[in-house]
């Protein structure tokens, strides 16, 4: 029976054994289908799949590397390299350079300091669409072919998140409005508002 996946603002922690991930027992290692686990709940499995949709994981876990994303954001000590086995010196180039770009972005994910030293992922800089964008990002898995296709799909979505938030931001109030109803026009919608006593 599948686990029940987590909410995402719960994604310093195993969602197995609720542990917060770290570089020692509790390593978050991300699957191909962007579930990410520590390493000492994968290596309990009874069966070689993930625990939450059943995707059966190629790679030997011993092989799959470390989510150092992850173990920045929980303030865990962040080795300088680990080694990773690709089938070509390119493909080991390009993982490194695309493995850097994410552990770069998840920093944005850090929350910032609210009163009396206390964080809380809602005070982050990015809006709540951007934190999930960037969550679902972080714990795509780059070695495996499916984990990289799900990258390239989170990392566009991204993009335009970003793109959206960034027009929406540098537009004038009644700019926006004016663009809102053009676009409820065009749709040939009406805006009828709440019915009565429902106020």
């Amino acid at each position: 029976m599948p686990v029940q996946a987590a909410q995402w603002t719960e994604f310093l922690s195993c969602p197995i054994c609720y542990n917060e991930f770290d570089e020692n027992v509790h390593k978050p290692i991300s699957l191909g289908c962007s579930h990410t686990v520590c390493k000492t709940c994968l290596n309990k499995l009874h069966r070689k799949a993930c625990p939450f949709d059943q995707t059966a994981i190629n790679t030997d876990i011993d092989v799959l590397p470390v989510n150092f994303a992850l173990l920045q954001l929980v303030g865990a000590q962040v080795p300088d390299h680990q080694t990773v086995k690709l089938s070509n010196l390119g493909e080991n180039k390009h993982y490194e350079v695309a493995k850097k770009c994410v552990e770069d972005l998840a920093l944005y994910l850090k929350p910032l300091s609210g009163g009396k030293g206390v964080a809380s992922l809602n005070q982050s800089a990015l809006s709540r669409p951007m934190q999930r964008k960037l969550v679902t990002l972080v714990n795509c898995q780059l070695v495996e072919e499916e984990g990289r296709v799900r990258a390239m799909r989170a990392a566009r979505s991204l993009g335009e998140r970003t793109v959206t938030e960034l027009i929406l931001q540098h537009q004038n109030p009644q700019q926006l409005s004016a663009n809102l109803w053009a676009a409820v026009r065009a749709r040939g919608c009406q805006f009828l508002g709440p019915g009565k006593g429902k106020l």
